[in-house]
């Protein structure tokens, strides 16, 4: 089973910069209710009822993603062109004013687990663009190994060196010059990229 993920790692995390997120990300194809039932979803977190959906309402659910505590919120998007197929979204505070979007791709089965996969990638390197300069990095592994290693402290600036290397990391320039184990670093706006599996040619251009 795949454990693959895209993080996005922000600043400014404001009610206003919650909704633009959300609207923008559903006019793209990924959406907070079920296509077809309409039922907006949260994962819970609690011990006697751990990874139950809790049916919650849009305000609510948006308070829940701007209220974000230390042990994080976890919910549901959905692809409005396959109902079955649903991205699990989990917020965290990284420290420093950091926030982690974590995106999941294990919602893709059998042999089109690939395009799914690029569907939501490719969304989400749009919203790492739209972010500005909120935007702090990005992480894309397809399959999960790099969950072993500290990313946050990566991303954020910290000295975890990069052991096991994720298809794609999108880093600040000062950052990732702090790490010459990364190789053939390219441009991606005003970051720096290692792109070990052409992730980049999938942004809109």
């Amino acid at each position: 089973m795949s454990y693959g993920f895209v993080r996005l790692y922000r600043r400014d995390w404001t009610p206003e910069q919650v909704r633009r997120r959300v609207d923008s990300l559903a006019a793209a194809g990924m959406v907070l209710s079920h296509p077809r039932t309409g039922r907006i979803t949260a994962i819970s977190g609690a011990w006697e009822t751990i990874g139950e959906q809790v049916e919650m309402d849009r305000d609510g659910l948006l308070a829940a993603m701007a209220g974000l505590g230390e042990k994080g919120f976890t919910f549901q998007y959905w692809m409005t062109d396959d109902e079955d197929a649903d991205v699990i979204c989990t917020l965290r505070q990284a420290g420093d004013g950091v926030v982690v979007e974590d995106y999941g791709l294990d919602g893709f089965g059998g042999p089109v687990y690939r395009k799914g996969q690029d569907t939501v990638i490719r969304r989400l390197l749009a919203e790492f663009r739209a972010t500005g300069p909120a935007t702090v990095g990005l992480v894309v592994d397809r399959w999960g190994p790099s969950q072993e290693t500290d990313l946050d402290d990566i991303v954020t600036g910290g000295p975890t060196p990069v052991t096991i290397t994720p298809e794609l990391m999108v880093l600040r320039p000062e950052v990732a010059h702090r790490h010459p184990e990364l190789r053939n670093l390219v441009p991606f706006g005003d970051f720096l990229a290692r792109d070990t599996d052409g992730i980049l040619a999938l942004a809109p251009s």
